[in-house]
């Protein structure tokens, strides 16, 4: 094996070690020593490649692909493209990986600060920027980040349920069904008068 593939998958051990550790036991019950016994390589391996706990976190929420997690927008109306924009970014946010840390970063965040910065710059702006740039191209001017934001969270307003456990993880369908209503509220508002 290469010396770059064997960066990669030594890369991905202590990943999916360090994941197992974070999702059971949590940022602060999870130390580098536990990491490196769960990936089965030394500390110092694991500390060469992630200098930090927080670059772990940093590494498993930006994932392996730099491209996973940005959204093309196509040359459909803007409820289509809406809507394609919506599955993709509720299933991707639906994941019990992207559930757990979700749970993980809202539990530990208010006495670990910087998980909760690392949340708020690493793991929404890839969607919200995109969103943002789809938004004011389709409306010809500006548009505050806010809007995107706005949206973002009523496509998530199902995730406080199901962190819970007052409902199971959505299905393909109801993602699909949720998205519409979502996209049908946000272009059309509640219309009342």
């Amino acid at each position: 094996m290469k010396r770059i593939e064997q960066q990669q998958v030594k890369t991905r051990q202590i990943l999916a070690a360090a994941e197992r550790l974070f999702l059971e036991h949590g940022y602060v019950g999870t130390t580098m020593d536990a990491v490196a016994e769960e990936a089965a390589v030394t500390k110092q391996t694991v500390y060469r490649y992630f200098p930090s706990k927080a670059d772990l976190v940093i590494a498993l929420i930006e994932g392996d692909d730099d491209g996973a997690r940005t959204f093309a927008f196509g040359d459909g109306g803007a409820g289509q493209e809406l809507e394609r924009y919506g599955v993709a970014f509720l299933s991707e946010h639906m994941t019990p990986h992207n559930l757990g840390f979700f749970r993980m970063m809202m539990t530990e965040a208010r006495d670990h600060g910087e998980l909760g910065e690392i949340f708020r710059t690493r793991a929404q702006p890839s969607w919200r920027d995109g969103l943002v740039r789809f938004l004011s191209d389709h409306l010809d001017r500006p548009v505050d980040p806010a809007m995107a934001d706005l949206f973002n969270s009523m496509l998530l307003s199902q995730r406080t349920a199901i962190l819970m456990g007052n409902r199971p993880p959505m299905s393909a369908e109801e993602i699909a069904s949720h998205v519409a209503l979502v996209v049908g509220v946000f272009l059309h508002g509640a219309g009342m008068r």
